[in-house]
């Protein structure tokens, strides 16, 4: 039963006051932004009492357990404010979960977008790479190099000249070898000769020592090391292997390996 705090009088005839125990709930204005509390209210002792024996105040528990009188309309409307806030809250957490399913939903759509995205590439890549083996079909045939790995080689050799690269045409001036093309990567401008895939080694006489021959395994390595008349740069890049090295044979002495510098740099 909530205790009620008393004033004693100061002067005879004065009434005794309560001063806590007895407490009002303040909301004013009546809106979610406006600040509400329980207020404890003064009041004379013998109207306290006579609310308290008639029923127009009852007991309130406070959460922390707190309890004093007040009256049910009070009551009531902390209720009410309990309520007022408790719709806020839930439309707050409906906000939030809606914007976190839009989220979600935009991620899926994205991350669904960047694979389609990803096939279209990949079947994009798929059938130019289809045209180009059929161009070079002449090339897989007289060089005996394997159409399935053609990928393979091209990436070593955009790797190992640190350039973008296109490929040419087969060219008789070059001894019937593939030529490729390349230019930095940052750069706009044309595609210049960088070096010839796998030429006839009867085509080496008067090969320029500064124009890389690429050669797909040892085997290639050795016939051109054996028709060498000149020094040469090779660039031996093995799609089977994975391995790659760079050679500078000279028809006077057997090949020596030197240090790295990719198929079109000096």
């Amino acid at each position: 039963m909530p205790s009620l705090r008393v004033r004693i009088p100061s002067q005879r005839g004065e009434t005794w006051t309560v001063c806590h125990g007895m407490a009002r709930y303040a909301w004013e204005p009546r809106t979610l932004k406006a600040k509400a509390k329980w207020v404890h209210i003064t009041c004379p002792l013998g109207d306290a009492i006579e609310w308290v024996l008639d029923g127009r105040v009852r007991v309130h528990t406070a959460a922390n357990g707190t309890v004093w009188w007040t009256a049910p309309a009070y009551e009531d409307l902390a209720l009410a404010r309990a309520r007022v806030e408790a719709d806020a809250e839930a439309v707050k957490w409906a906000a939030a979960a809606e914007r976190r399913r839009k989220s979600a939903e935009e991620r899926a759509a994205a991350a669904a977008q960047r694979r389609r995205d990803a096939e279209r590439r990949a079947l994009k890549r798929a059938v130019e790479m289809a045209a180009e083996i059929r161009r070079l079909a002449r090339f897989f045939e007289v060089t005996g190099l394997d159409p399935a790995v053609w990928e393979t080689f091209t990436q070593m050799v955009r790797s190992a000249s640190g350039k973008a690269i296109k490929w040419g045409d087969l060219s008789p001036a070059h001894g019937d070898g593939l030529l490729v093309y390349s230019r930095p990567r940052w750069e706009r401008g044309g595609f210049n000769l960088a070096g010839v895939v796998c030429p006839d080694p009867g085509a080496l006489v008067e090969w320029s020592a500064e124009l890389t021959i690429l050669v797909p395994n040892q085997g290639w390595l050795s016939r051109i090391q054996a028709a060498a008349r000149s020094p040469l740069k090779v660039a031996v890049l093995g799609p089977i292997t994975g391995c790659s090295s760079f050679i500078r044979p000279t028809p006077t002495s057997s090949a020596a390996p030197v240090r790295p510098n990719g198929p079109d740099r000096t």
